[in-house]
């Protein structure tokens, strides 16, 4: 039986969504038993995304921030069905009249993930691949928006350096990537939250060039604080602004940021991301077990569940992924015996695994035995080197740096500071996770046949993605505590 024939015969779904999934699959979502849910249940944030962005403000103190910045907020789309619980909005007629107007806007964002594709693998490789035993994650989406940003503020070879970091040929191009991403991946429903947001925090003793700054506020809805870097006012109402943005998740680092009293600009941008898995986990099935990590052996609190499931296998490894309701899935990637995670992390298959295709042989739809470990992944990343290895050189040099669509007061600013801090946590329920980028600026199916047992008991990738295709989260799992 052919894979798109699931939607015919597999799962344990009422008529209406067996409608809606089959209307659904035309738009190359995988096909197997419980991935059809998703299409019959996709509902991320569109209709609020009308024209440009509201902004609110002045010169008072807004949201709690300290009355001596100057701040203006951007306002972010409101969520949906307040007052619906999430199984209520997953049953109501708002939830698929959403969907309908939605799909258009995930089959445009689908459309230019191939053309980014080498700036994920990219940054993957970069950030995910080290020599020791930490475990890494990072939020490629996130990183993408911040250094898009980054782009806007720039010229010249800054910026074309920029864009071919990013994989993107025009700044044009660039901005209908970015709204494209954007609007598809941001969520706030009772079911899923995938919330986007952007801050600006600018030395209030230079002149910028408003026109930049309206881009920036209108496409980007980024928020701007105006102020003195360095002073604690402005050092608290960052560290305010991106707790409340990531969901307190990250307070471990946050608490440590700071603007270095030379900044010029500081370019702060943020996800936070809780999803539910389509089928649960049942808590009774959880048991421990032992992980081999590269550590040495740990107890852990193994999940477990066997399902129809979408599985890629290479010579290398196979991966498993699980829907996520209303958003995309969560893939789990184990090198086959023998093989290092590290050398997985940079095998270019990793995107055809998250990208279901007919035509891909790699595809089948066996019965799954999954042991997964409950885990918390947690890490902190200098990207300065990163993005030097990957061609941004000129913003690093105060001397070859433009950064003239920003201010002209000084000729000498440069990027001085780029870091980036991800967590991803799943259990049970699902996945939650959050993610900061901070960039200164300163100056000076067939019916299974198969059954497969996939035990996640040593060193694993992961990956998440939005319900385009983009990847919210990628990480390398190398011990569990």
């Amino acid at each position: 039986m052919k894979k798109e024939e699931l939607f015919e015969v597999l799962g344990d779904i009422d008529a209406n969504s067996v409608k809606k999934a089959k209307e659904y699959k035309t738009h190359g979502m995988p096909a197997w038993k419980k991935w059809t849910a998703i299409a019959a249940c996709v509902a991320i944030l569109i209709g609020a995304f009308v024209g440009i962005p509201a902004l609110r403000g002045g010169n008072k103190a807004e949201g709690g921030y300290p009355s001596g910045l100057k701040t203006v907020l951007a306002a972010y789309p409101g969520p949906v069905a307040v007052k619906l619980s999430a199984q209520e909005f997953m049953e109501s007629d708002e939830h698929w009249n959403w969907w309908q107007g939605y799909r258009t806007k995930v089959d445009e964002s689908q459309g230019l993930q191939t053309g980014i594709s080498n700036y994920y693998t990219d940054i993957m490789q970069e950030i995910l691949i080290t020599d020791d035993d930490e475990n890494t994650v990072c939020s490629p989406i996130n990183i993408y928006i911040a250094f898009a940003m980054l782009a806007e503020v720039s010229d010249g070879n800054t910026r074309q350096q920029v864009l071919d970091m990013l994989g993107t040929s025009d700044i044009e191009t660039l901005r209908s990537n970015v709204t494209a991403l954007w609007e598809s991946n941001y969520v706030d429903t009772p079911v899923v939250k995938s919330l986007l947001a952007n801050s600006l925090w600018l030395n209030e003793q230079y002149s910028f060039k408003e026109e930049t700054l309206n881009r920036l506020a209108e496409q980007y809805y980024a928020s701007s604080f105006r102020g003195t870097p360095g002073s604690a006012e402005m050092d608290e109402a960052l560290r305010k602004w991106t707790d409340e943005n990531t969901g307190g998740l990250l307070s471990e680092y946050v608490k440590e940021l700071t603007l270095a009293p030379e900044t010029v600009l500081e370019i702060m941008s943020t996800i936070y991301y809780k999803a539910q898995w389509l089928e649960l986990f049942k808590t009774e099935n959880t048991a421990q077990e032992v992980f081999h990590g590269t550590k040495g052996d740990s107890t852990v609190d193994m999940m477990h569940r066997t399902d129809t499931l979408g599985t890629y296998r290479t010579d290398t490894f196979t991966s498993v992924g699980l829907g996520l309701n209303d958003s995309g899935n969560m893939f789990f990637i184990l090198p086959n015996d023998g093989v290092d995670v590290n050398a997985v992390a940079s095998d270019p298959a990793i995107l055809a695994a998250t990208r279901f295709s007919e035509d891909d042989d790699n595809w089948f739809v066996p019965i799954v035995n999954m042991s997964i470990p409950k885990f918390k992944v947690s890490s902190h990343t200098d990207l300065l080197d990163i993005i030097r290895d990957l061609g941004l050189t000129d913003a690093l040099d105060p001397s070859l740096a433009d950064f003239t669509p920003l201010t002209e007061d000084r000729n000498d600013i440069f990027l001085s500071s780029a870091e980036h801090a991800a967590t991803v946590e799943i259990d049970e329920h699902g996945v939650t996770g959050a993610a900061y980028t901070a960039l200164a600026m300163s100056e000076g199916a067939a019916m299974p046949e198969d059954e497969i047992d996939f035990v996640l008991d040593r060193p694993f990738m992961f990956v998440v993605t939005g319900r385009d295709g983009s990847i919210l989260f990628s990480g390398i799992v190398k011990n569990i505590d």
